[in-house]
Formats: structure tokens, sequence, C-alpha cells
């Protein structure tokens, strides 16, 4: 319809508002400035545990994470093998046990696109999805992800020129590069060649019969080639000499290469956006610039061109398909507090001193400025009677110490780990308590396929690993890692049910995170020591510091909205699904558990006023006296 509302849900993950807040007061993110003048912002509670996959299908269903069923980074049922956690299926529809919205929307004659969203795959005519997010950093379509190639100079230590290449040339000055595609379909041969010009030294890039000139810092023009059906593209740029050494000549980037016909559903649906918008890339570039492998420049030029297209992406599908609801998820802001909030924020267990906190802080600049740049490229297609919402799925806090429960576990012998194979692995049929991540299991016979544990010892078992998780302590501060320790039926309290969950179900205090079995490989027999970097899953939803939180942030503009109205207090994550319906005009979805905070909205307040009950009736002088002889639990005995 030609006057359709439209609802655009634009997903930054691991946003923290705190951040946010800081930047936004810098003037480094002028469009989320603008939508939020025009609109309302909040932070948001975020479902226990604080995962990706966890509060992605809150946020898309309105459900807590026991309705929903992603309590794990994926999922468990009682009767699987603990180990079984459908880790590859942790974003997808197959383990989410809650209507979404798009699905909701659709039933009520709503058309929506997904662009590297969760909740695949869908099978229904009105539902398209562009890629697939498959876990952090992680691609599914891709045939190859980036990927830098260092070419060795000439092996004798010296400071080798360009125009002097020698090793590892061959006689005929000719590099071969084999890219070997995922999931075994197959490889293609790349050839750097050395070619004279008037100006010098060159280099060609010769493949499939087809060849193209390098030039360095400049890109190469899109490549073609047939595989999978369809055709695939790829791009290659040669690096600035600075990030060249004395052991290497030459750096070459190459981009993501993904086949046209490969990465949308329907099938049709990546062909006709790759002609008309252009070839795709996925965001894996980041991790790249994160570990410092590419240069800033290289970075920003690919993550702004799939800026662009996530744009150009939505306009075409708005244009060409009657789409109604708008879903995106973006990753790079998360990847990147995972890597510098410990050296930015003073509280990080591996905080550096000032200046690396200088540098870690303008890391986080550059990315909350690039995701100001993604909101400033999708507000123009949203028109004024459209609704638009920014929201993250958690914040991030730093980490200063790591517990290990495993090495309590081995210690008390409840627990083997098997490093036969080389990885370290839990032998769980030598095992009666097996952990995964925020959840303990218990292995208890006729429930558990390898149980060991006689039901009838569950509780008393079950109290002496709770009491013995509650005796560790950080023997640096003496205090417990731990903020909760719920038995299973108490979790309910925090949105945790069902019979998957953990016989204990963990909440770790600020800045504590968990390590797993690979401490026994790393030969670390500590219970709880010193440790950087940061997290969110392992901390509570609420948990805070100076600089971050780890509350998502909520921002929401659209037709009954107050404008540039901050909320004092949190809404959830699970009220963003009633508060986009309320905006779309539709029916929430059949498992929603949120609530409208109707502050937000026009003509309410966050607080009411009775002041006029209080004129009217007068404060009773005379006290009221409870009747005598009552016996036993009576707690209103006049005093």
């Amino acid at each position: 319809m030609k006057n359709e509302k439209k609802f655009f849900l634009v997903g930054i993950d691991g946003m923290s508002p705190k951040i946010m807040k800081r930047f936004l007061s810098e003037g480094s993110m002028p469009n989320m400035a603008r939508l939020i003048s025009n609109g309302v912002f909040s932070k948001a509670v975020p479902s226990l545990p604080v995962f990706t996959p966890t509060n992605w299908a809150t946020i898309s269903t309105g459900a807590t994470s026991g309705t929903h069923g992603v309590f794990l980074w994926g999922s468990h049922s009682a009767g699987e093998s603990l180990e079984e956690d459908h880790f590859d299926e942790c974003m997808t529809s197959t383990v989410c046990k809650a209507e979404y919205l798009w699905e909701a929307a659709l039933r009520q004659g709503k058309k929506s696109v997904l662009l590297n969203y969760i909740g695949y795959p869908s099978g229904l005519d009105g539902i398209y999805h562009v890629d697939w997010f498959y876990g952090p950093n992680r691609d599914y379509f891709g045939l190859a992800t980036s990927c830098v190639y260092n070419i060795p100079a000439n092996g004798r230590g010296k400071d080798t020129k360009w125009e002097k290449w020698t090793d590892p040339w061959s006689e005929d000055g000719v590099v071969t590069i084999d890219i070997v595609f995922k999931n075994n379909y197959g490889k293609r041969t790349f050839r750097l060649k050395r070619e004279e010009t008037e100006s010098g030294e060159g280099v060609i890039l010769e493949y499939d019969g087809g060849k193209t000139r390098l030039v360095e810092g400049q890109w190469s023009d899109w490549l073609y080639f047939d595989c999978l059906g369809g055709r695939a593209t790829v791009r290659w740029k040669i690096l600035p000499r600075e990030t060249t050494n004395n052991d290497i000549a030459m750096r070459i980037y190459r981009s993501s290469i993904y086949v046209d016909s490969d990465f949308c559903s329907p099938e049709a649906i990546g062909r006709e956006l790759c002609a008309n918008i252009g070839p795709y890339i996925n965001d894996d570039v980041g991790k790249l610039y994160v570990a410092g492998i590419i240069d800033r420049d290289t970075f920003l030029e690919e993550a702004r061109y799939k800026i662009g297209w996530i744009a150009k992406c939505f306009n075409f599908m708005a244009s060409n398909y009657g789409i109604s609801l708008f879903f995106l998820h973006w990753h790079y802001v998360d990847t990147l507090q995972h890597s510098f909030l410990g050296f930015a924020d003073r509280t990080g267990g591996d905080y550096r001193g000032i200046e690396v906190e200088k540098k870690a802080v303008e890391m986080l600049r550059e990315g909350y400025a690039l995701a100001d740049e993604l909101v400033g490229k999708l507000l123009p297609i949203a028109g004024a009677d459209d609704a638009f919402v920014v929201v993250s799925d958690h914040g991030n806090i730093p980490n200063h110490h790591r517990v290990s429960l495993y090495n309590l576990f081995i210690e008390k012998g409840w627990s083997k780990i098997d490093v036969s194979e080389g990885v370290p692995k839990v032998d769980i049929p030598s095992s009666k308590v097996f952990v995964n991540l925020s959840h303990v299991y218990l292995n208890v016979k006729g429930r558990d396929p390898d149980g060991v544990i006689e039901p009838e010892d569950y509780l008393s078992f079950r109290e002496e690993v709770r009491s013995a998780i509650l005796s560790i302590r950080d023997p640096d501060s003496g205090l417990s890692p731990f903020a909760s320790v719920f038995r299973k039926e108490e979790a309910e309290a925090v949105g945790l049910w069902g019979n998957g969950i953990g016989d204990i179900v963990l909440v770790f205090d600020r800045g504590y995170v968990w390590s797993g079995s690979e401490v026994v490989s790393l030969g670390e027999k500590r219970i709880v020591w010193k440790t950087g970097g940061a997290n969110h899953g392992p901390q509570p939803p609420t948990a805070e510091t100076e600089f971050s939180s780890n509350f998502a942030t909520f921002v929401a503009s659209g037709p009954g909205i107050k404008k540039g109205y901050e909320r004092k207090h949190s809404i959830f994550l699970t009220d963003v699904v009633p508060v986009a319906c309320r905006l779309i005009g539709i029916d929430t979805p059949s498992q929603c558990e949120g609530s409208v905070p109707k502050d937000i909205f026009d003509g309410n307040s966050v607080r009411m006023s009775h002041a006029g009950a209080k004129a009217k009736y007068a404060v009773r002088t005379k006290a009221i006296v409870a009747p005598t002889g009552f016996k036993g639990d009576v707690t209103d005995e006049d005093q």
C-alpha cells in the first residue's frame, strides 16, 4: 500500500547507554542526538542470562528467557546429553519457542525484511531474510571470510623495496594464492604477476582467464566468477606500505566472498539485490581491524560500503516488495567492547594506564560514530508517520577476575576432564556435575543419558554443590564472585524456567567471568584469578561502573511518542515488542510477556499525583484499635 506505515528496528549489538550518552554529549553521534530529540531514550533491562542469542530472542518476541527457551548460548531439554546446547542453532527459529514480531505482523497482513538478523529460516511468504546472524563474527553463507595475505620479502632481513621484489616471486615473477572455500565448495586460484610500466613495477591479478591491475591504496574492481549456480564476488586492495616491515614485502586485503544466489531467502532476492545495488559483503572486517591486522582507512572503507549497502537494500525492498517492517542486526560495537572496554574502564583487571585508556576510548568513539552513521543512512528512509527504534541486546562490563568452577569440581571429585584427544572435554559418564556458562547441571540417572546420581540423592547433592559454590572467595577481596546462586525452581523469579535450565543457575557479580574446561590444558589450577577483557553474559543485567553498564539501549521515535523525553528508570527488553506493536497498530505475538511503558507516549506521566484525593479525605486522627483476643501469627495488634 502507498501509505502503509513502516517500522524500523535497528539493532546495535552491545551498545551501552552510558557510553552512548558520553559520546552524545561530545557531539560524536549527531544522528542519534537528532533521533532522541524527536523521540524517547531509556536504558533497558536485558533478560537473564545476558547472552546475545537470549536477548535478541527477547527483543524479537517480547518473551522472557524461560518462555522463548533460548536460555543458553542455544537451548537444552531434559533427556538430551548434557553437552547438547544447540550452539549452532542459537539464533534460529528451531530453538525459539515463541512467536516472533514479524510472524505476528504477517498474520495481520504486513511483510518484513530481516538483514543479518535472527529467527531463520521462516519459510513463510512475506518474510525475507538477507543473510543470517549466525553468531558474533561468524558467517553462514560466505564462501570465504575476509583476510590479509602477507607476501614475504627476500628472506635476508633487508629492507625490500617494492620495485625490487625477489623471493617469493618465481622466476617468471608470479605469486599464486589459492582460496579454499568453506564446506568443501572448492577453491579458486588467483595469480599475482609483476608488470613493468613507465611509472615502475606494478601488480596484475589474474583469475579464471580475467585480470585486473592492483595499485597500492586503491580498490580493485569487483571480480566475478561462477560458483554454486550463481555469481561470486570479491575485491582486493594492496595495503599501504607503512603496514609492511623487513620481513613482509607486500600485504593484500581480500574482501569476504559471497554468491548472489546463496545468502537470501528466497534466493531470487539475492540476485536482485546484487544486480541493483552491488555485491554483498559481511561485517567481519571489523575483527581484523580490532586485531590490528588492517589499517584504519581500509576498515572504514569496507564498513561504510556495507552501511551504504544496508540502506540501499532497505530502500529497494520498500520500493519493490511492499515491506512494512525492517529489522537489522549490526555487531561491530560489541566486538569492539570485548577487546577495548577493559582498557578504557579503570575497573578492568588489565587496565594499563591513561595513555592506553585514551587510545581505547578513541576506538570506542570511532565505533559508536560508525553506528551513528548507520542510523543516519537509515533515517531518511522512514517517513514522518513511520516508527524508528534503535535497540541493543545488552551493554558490556570490564572483567577483573575469572572463576573456574571446574577446578573446584575436579578438586572435589565431582567432574572429570578428558584430554586424550588434545581438546579438553568433560567426561560426562564419569562426572556428577556439568557446567554450561551460567547453568550448572547435575548428571541424574533417569533424566540424563549418562546419569550417575541417584534420583533420591538429587536434592541433598544439589545443596552440597550449591554450598561449595557459595563458599568460593576472591583471594584479592575476600568477596564471593556471585551475585546470585539460584536453585532451579527459584530462577523463575528472574524469568528462567523449564526442564532444560540448570539445576543451579548462576549470576556472577560485576567484573567476574566464567572459565570452562580449557583451564586443564592451560595448566591453570586456581579457582579465582585476575583477568582482563570485558563481558556481559555472566553478570547482572544492571551491573554498572562509572564508565559503562550492562543495561541495553532503547531509543524510539514515531507517531504519539514524546519528543526529547529521557526516562529516568529503565524499561525491560520484553517491552520492545509491545511498543512496536502499538506503533504499528497490530496485536502482539502470542507469547509476548512485555508491556507498553505508557509514559513514553504523549498524554501520559511516569508518576500519578493523588493530591486531589488527599485534599478530599482528611487524615484520621483517631487510632484504629485492633480487636483483642487473637492468638498466633497476628502482626497488626495495637501497640
